[in-house]
């Protein structure tokens, strides 16, 4: 009887709209590493490419991270008995994505910020970046990568499951 919950329509669609959340919210940022490798190369692009990943942040970013919140609240929610709130896998999400709320909020926004304000000012003066810039664009890329190895990690715990 309880697998009949996960077979429901209800569940289905559910667990479609969390799985299109994690794409939405999470595949552009996986792009984020090479837009910025062309900079070097063409340092003048640095306001308009900085200025883009801050939309996608605003537009797919934050608003699929909610979704996928939701959505996964949902998926327990019609699971019926099959899926609980204690399983390791459930819990796993939960941190997950509490985690990188945090650091989309209390990092990276701020930060993208700031290296749009400074590539505008070291622009303005000449053709290369500061330090500072060179510095705030290391921290982000470091950060930027151990949030990509936890996305990863998580989808590979909701698919995979462990300790069931």
């Amino acid at each position: 009887m309880a697998l009949a919950m996960i077979g429901d329509s209800g569940y289905k669609i559910a667990l479609f709209f969390h799985i299109v959340a994690v794409v939405v919210a999470f595949g552009p940022t996986f792009g984020y590493g090479v837009m910025f490798s062309v900079l070097p190369k063409y340092p003048r692009s640095a306001p308009a490419l900085i200025e883009g990943m801050r939309k996608i942040d605003r537009i797919l970013v934050n608003p699929g991270m909610i979704l996928l919140l939701i959505a996964g609240i949902i998926v327990l929610a019609t699971s019926g008995s099959v899926w609980k709130g204690s399983q390791f896998f459930v819990v796993w999400g939960f941190l997950a994505i509490i985690a990188l709320f945090g650091v989309q909020h209390g990092f990276f926004a701020p930060q993208m910020a700031k290296l749009q304000e400074l590539a505008d000012r070291d622009l303005a003066a000449g053709d290369s970046f500061s330090p500072e810039f060179e510095a705030t664009s290391q921290k982000i890329a470091q950060v930027g990568a151990a949030a990509g190895i936890l996305i990863v990690l998580t989808i590979f715990i909701m698919a995979y499951k462990p300790f069931l």
